[in-house]
């Protein structure tokens, strides 16, 4: 470990002795998968439910958040949000625009090394141990700070990035559920192939959101399912739902999701007739309907059957068939 390393250790481990008292466990529902595949509306749908914090994709808040300002959920630019202007106290003491977010992205991007992969999947962290254990204090502090100003009971993490959720399977601090949401990847790959959006967070320019190939998008939906089973062994609980079949019946989707939380009442966030009254939330990133508020119709959305070409249906079904079968859809396009 270098000597930056060591410093930023010792600054992380100060910047814990200031902020707020631990908890015991954190319990953490974590939806795993691939991107692309609903998460922001299962993400703020269970964020409606008694008891829940929705965050959005968590493991952005360094760069795109601390770092670049970009906009809160509830509309605002995230140094003005007066939810994480707190939680930012809580944590480190100051503002959020004095924090030193590059030693934080730091300490993740040494964590999240390709090399340290393995020994996460096995829960034998030695190589990156010190700067795991750094690493771990510093988002033990953040979800507790979370459900502290919150008043909710579990932070809802949509973030999917597999590194992510063995980083948050390897700390024993963390109790973590895991909601591993499936979504055809034929579905995936044509989202991700799409005439990009306009990305609204980023209020001080006009940019789009990514676009991919169908050539990139298919390995990286089979990557980042079987890390999601692989979480499965550690987690407190864990629970398969494909994303069709949460839009064709939300609320059976959601009791499945729900069933290790006994303590949740039978609330359902407003939900009737496949329509949800959302409120505005505290994501630090996903889908732009993040921002939307009031109601929403639970929809599928299946566009890529019509407008997909052939030869790109066949060519993901081709590259992902095991775990298409697997996951009960069917080569030629239904499910």
């Amino acid at each position: 470990m270098g000597v930056r390393d060591t410093t930023l250790l010792r600054e992380a481990h100060d910047a814990l002795e200031r902020s707020s008292p631990r908890r015991d466990r954190i319990p953490v529902l974590f939806i795993a998968g691939a991107p692309r595949s609903g998460s922001t509306l299962l993400d703020r749908v269970i964020g409606m439910q008694d008891g829940f914090c929705s965050t959005g994709e968590l493991h952005f808040i360094w760069g795109r958040s601390f770092g670049e300002n970009q906009l809160c959920g509830c509309g605002v630019p995230f140094y003005e949000c007066a939810f994480w202007r707190e939680v930012s106290g809580r944590v480190f003491g100051v503002e959020p625009g004095q924090v030193d977010e590059a030693a934080a992205a730091h300490l993740k991007a040494s964590v999240n090394q390709r090399r340290n992969v393995p020994w996460l999947v096995l829960k034998r962290p030695q190589p990156c141990q010190a700067v795991l254990a750094a690493y771990g204090d510093l988002l033990e502090r953040l979800y507790s700070a979370i459900l502290d100003v919150s008043g909710a009971r579990v932070v809802v993490d949509s973030s999917k990035d597999p590194r992510h959720g063995l980083v948050l399977s390897s700390l024993q601090r963390f109790q973590l559920h895991v909601v591993h949401l499936i979504r055809d990847p034929r579905a995936v790959a044509f989202s991700w192939k799409k005439r990009a959006r306009k990305r609204p967070e980023i209020h001080w320019k006009s940019q789009d959101m990514m676009t991919q190939r169908v050539r990139a998008s298919a390995p990286r939906w089979t990557i980042h399912n079987v890390v999601a089973e692989f979480l499965a062994a550690s987690a407190a609980s864990y629970c398969r739902v494909r994303y069709e079949d949460f839009v064709a019946d939300p609320n059976s989707a959601l009791s499945s999701i729900l069933a290790p939380y006994n303590w949740v009442n039978e609330k359902r966030g407003g939900m009737a007739g496949g329509q949800v009254v959302l409120e505005p939330s505290h994501s630090v990133a996903g889908n732009p309907m993040r921002f939307k508020s009031g109601r929403l119709s639970i929809e599928l959305d299946d566009e890529w059957r019509m407008a997909m070409p052939l030869r790109d249906r066949l060519s993901v079904a081709a590259a992902t068939w095991p775990l298409l079968a697997r996951y009960g859809y069917s080569l030629r396009g239904g499910a």
